[in-house]
């Protein structure tokens, strides 16, 4: 014997129209305006953002370097090379 309401499925309206799932996007290029172009990368950006990466990369490694060997001297190991 239930005390309580019994759980029931919902059921729409006879007037109202069924939710319609949407298919999936097509894959790739721009949705709208198909006959939008985008523009490649400059080389120009390219190479100067590879340059800057290459520059940035060579002072991370000397400031890691002395940073290194100042600890180093502070414990007082006296190894000199880079480890990995």
């Amino acid at each position: 014997m239930v005390q309580h309401k019994i759980k029931t499925k919902q059921t729409l309206p006879k007037g109202c129209k069924a939710k319609v799932k949407k298919g999936k996007q097509p894959v790739g290029g721009p949705r709208k305006g198909h006959a939008l172009h985008i523009a490649p990368k400059k080389k120009t950006a390219i190479q100067e953002a590879t340059t800057s990466a290459a520059v940035s990369k060579i002072i991370n490694d000397k400031n890691e370097e002395m940073v290194r060997g100042r600890a180093d001297v502070a414990v007082g190991k006296s190894t000199t090379g880079k480890k990995k």
